[in-house]
């Protein structure tokens, strides 16, 4: 096997195909990659068991140009990590990989020489990433990056419930939904799609992040009771899906919001900030209380016991307060709404509440983009 290429395309490759590389392993060759040569391209697979992702170089890309500059057909595992920070510390334009014994692969450039223990290619482990002929459904891979950037934040890092470590994605009446939620916040987005087909599955974080990566304009999506498929080109990402039961947005949305608070993004995210120093020196949930009234507008106010309080007017805020009330008070943690103003990515945004125990809103001109969040109790501050 040998393979002469352009380094910068080929550490590409590897900069991708090392996603799916897990840190430690009780089958150490998915610590490998897996590199095949044969016909007229180059491909890299990866894998920990669980995210699978296989990326391929032609030899010419988009624009005619040469990228793979010899090749000799095979097939070899070479240590992930290694091979990764040598092609990106070599100083050459190109890069030439050749096996010269049964295990030891040769790197060079112009100037360095590494030798690199490898092994088999064919005893690699059997991943299952073909391609099926037909079915699926179609995403525009700048609207699944958006969809998983408007939600992401909203995953859960911990607890007993696996489902929720996930993005929950469905189609139906012809959007498709990315839907995350920790049991505290809950984000929503869609996107149209063509065809109007129901489906429903949760997928870790990390297969979606990637498939938002890929190269090219359209991502095509195939689904199995164990897995689905993201595939763009000859670039496939394959992950297990995760079991259990998603909640519905649409249920947990209050039928109606007597209070409103519209809010200039960048004040708003500018005296949240330094309102939380206070409150975040010693409580992890930066606790936050928002005081509506005529008298003395939108406001935020922190306190801590051992260090003080912190008080902001929003003076660019707008409101409105139920009839017959003079005053609305609700708690929240302001990092998780930090995160859905940001999510919304708008220069306005409008909070929008039924009551201080009940679950609000935080939402601009978009209807598909939804993020909802859980109050705090004031007597808690």
């Amino acid at each position: 096997m040998k393979l002469t290429i352009q380094r910068t395309s080929f550490l590409k490759l590897l900069n991708f195909a090392i996603q799916a590389i897990p840190a430690k392993s009780a089958d150490t060759q998915f610590l490998n990659f897996l590199l095949t040569l044969k016909g007229d391209e180059v491909s890299v697979i990866s894998s920990d068991g669980s995210l699978s992702t296989k990326v391929v170089q032609k030899k010419k890309d988009e624009k005619g140009n040469d990228v793979i500059l010899a090749m000799e057909e095979g097939s070899i595992q070479a240590p992930a990590k290694y091979l990764l920070d040598i092609v990106s510390k070599l100083g050459g334009d190109v890069v030439t990989l050749n096996m010269v014994d049964t295990n030891y692969l040769n790197i060079s450039d112009d100037t360095t020489n590494f030798n690199l223990v490898t092994k088999d290619g064919a005893e690699y482990p059997d991943i299952d990433l073909l391609v099926p002929e037909d079915g699926g459904f179609e995403l525009k891979i700048k609207d699944l990056k958006k969809l998983f950037d408007t939600t992401f934040y909203a995953v859960a890092t911990k607890g007993p419930k696996e489902i929720y470590f996930g993005i929950n994605v469905s189609t139906r009446n012809g959007k498709a939904y990315f839907l995350a939620t920790d049991s505290y916040r809950m984000a929503r987005y869609a996107v149209s799609i063509p065809g109007d087909e129901t489906r429903s599955f949760t997928c870790p974080v990390k297969a979606l992040q990637m498939a938002g990566n890929l190269e090219g304009e359209n991502c095509r999506i195939y689904l199995d009771n164990q897995r689905a498929l993201f595939v763009s080109g000859g670039n496939v990402i394959s992950t297990r899906l995760l079991k259990g039961e998603f909640p519905d947005a649409d249920r947990l949305i209050p039928p109606s919001f007597p209070c409103k608070v519209e809010v200039d993004t960048e004040e708003f995210l500018a005296a949240a900030d330094r309102v939380k120093i206070i409150s975040s020196a010693e409580d992890k949930n930066s606790q936050v209380r928002m005081t509506i009234s005529p008298e003395s507008g939108v406001t935020l106010f922190a306190k801590s016991t051992n260090y003080g309080n912190s008080d902001e007017v929003l003076r660019k805020a707008t409101f409105s307060l139920p009839e017959g009330e003079s005053i609305f008070e609700i708690g929240f943690n302001v990092d998780f709404v930090i995160d859905a103003v940001k999510a919304l990515d708008s220069a306005k945004v409008t909070f929008v509440f039924s009551s201080p125990t009940r679950m609000f809103m935080v939402k601009n001109d978009d209807p598909e983009n939804i993020q909802i969040i859980t109050p705090i109790r004031i007597n808690t501050f």
